[in-house]
C-alpha cells in the first residue's frame, strides 16, 4: 500500500464508522444484516491498515532511517577529507615558507602565484583552568540568585578578552607557526 491508498483506507473506515453510527440511532442500536456488513467492512479495511498498512509504512520509515544513516556517514567521511587536505594545505605552506625564509626572500613571484613570509598566530585559553578558578563560584552566585538547579551555569569569553586582564593572561596561549600567504590567479570574466 502506499500512502494515498492509506488515507483513502482512512477516509473509508472513518465514513463507514460514520454511516454505521447513524444506522444505529435511527433503528434504536439494532444490529441488522446492513449493520452486520458494515461492521465486517470496518473490520476488513482495520485489519488491511494494521497489516500491509503498517507494514508499507514500516517499510519506507526503514529506508528513510537507512538513508539518513548512509548521509550521515557521508558527511563524516567528507568532513574527515576536508580535515586532511587542511593538514596537507599547511603542511604546504609551512613548507613554501620554509624555503622563502632559507632562501632569505620575503616575497616571490612566480609566473601565477605569489607567496610571501607569514608569521600565523593561533590565540587559545585553558577553558577547564578558567571552569575551575570561576565556575563554582558563579555558579553559587546564581543559585543564590534565584536560578534553579536544572539550569546549568556556563563560563563564556575570549582568548582576546582574556588577555586583556593581567590575572588571567596566564590561561592564554599563542602558538605561531611560520607559514605563508598566498596569492593566486583571479577566475577569469564571465561575458
Amino acid at each position: 500500500m502506499n500512502t494515498q491508498e492509506i488515507s483513502a483506507a482512512l477516509a473509508d473506515m472513518a465514513r463507514t464508522s460514520i454511516y454505521l453510527e447513524q444506522i444505529y440511532e435511527e433503528n434504536g442500536g439494532e444490529i441488522t444484516e446492513e449493520t452486520t456488513a458494515l461492521e465486517d467492512q470496518a473490520a476488513a479495511i482495520r485489519t488491511l491498515l494494521t497489516t500491509e498498512g503498517i507494514d508499507s509504512l514500516g517499510r519506507w520509515l526503514k529506508s528513510k532511517e537507512d538513508e539518513k544513516v548512509t548521509y550521515k556517514a557521508e558527511k563524516a567521511a567528507a568532513d574527515r577529507r576536508i580535515k586532511s587536505i587542511d593538514k596537507t594545505i599547511d603542511y604546504i605552506k609551512r613548507e613554501i615558507g620554509r624555503i622563502l625564509r632559507e632562501t632569505g626572500q620575503e616575497t616571490v613571484k612566480g609566473t601565477f602565484y605569489t607567496f610571501k613570509q607569514l608569521d600565523s598566530q593561533k590565540t587559545t585559553f585553558d577553558a577547564d583552568a578558567l571552569d575551575m578558578k570561576y565556575l563554582n563560584l558563579v555558579t553559587e552566585a546564581a543559585r543564590n540568585a534565584g536560578l534553579p538547579a536544572c539550569i546549568d551555569v556556563a563560563l563564556k569569553t575570549s582568548a582576546t578578552r582574556l588577555q586583556e586582564d593581567e590575572k588571567l593572561a596566564t590561561l592564554v596561549n599563542v602558538d605561531v607557526t611560520k607559514t605563508c600567504s598566498f596569492t593566486k590567479p583571479k577566475k577569469a570574466e564571465e561575458k
